[in-house]
């Protein structure tokens, strides 16, 4: 299957998990509610794993890079459910916090990972940037 295929199951996974990242953004305590979040993720991901992989691997700097990435996620999740309870609402919150993020892994893919900026992914940068400016006045 191609790349984007999966890229488009992940725009829908994604979505829906946002949703119900709102809708538990109610509960009072929000590391108790990515305690809850992380642990459906962890069932999931053990259940997954056990069905289609099976597969240990050995390459050590990945795995910790692989750690490093989950733990970024757990605190992510954690300020992603304080925004949604404190913040505007889900359709300027989430945005936010999506099209941030992919701006900033530009930012870091052309200084840490040297790759090379481009007119369109430049252009691409300036209007992300604009569209969150436009988001955060609007509301």
């Amino acid at each position: 299957m191609s790349w984007i295929i999966y890229a488009l199951i992940g725009i829908v996974v994604v979505a829906a998990s946002d949703i119900f990242r709102k809708l538990a953004s109610n509960l009072h305590d929000p590391f108790f509610t990515a305690l809850i979040f992380q642990i459906g993720s962890i069932v999931t991901t053990v259940i997954l794993y056990l069905l289609f992989s099976r597969k240990i691997e050995s390459n050590t700097p990945a795995i910790g890079y692989a750690f490093a990435g989950g733990v970024l996620i757990a605190i992510f999740t954690l300020f992603s459910f304080k925004a949604l309870s404190t913040g505007p609402g889900v359709s300027t919150v989430i945005p936010i916090l999506r099209v941030g993020g992919i701006a900033l892994v530009v930012i870091f893919g052309i200084v840490l990972l040297r790759e090379k900026m481009t007119l369109m992914s430049m252009i691409g940068l300036i209007l992300s940037l604009a569209g969150i400016y436009f988001m955060y006045v609007g509301k």
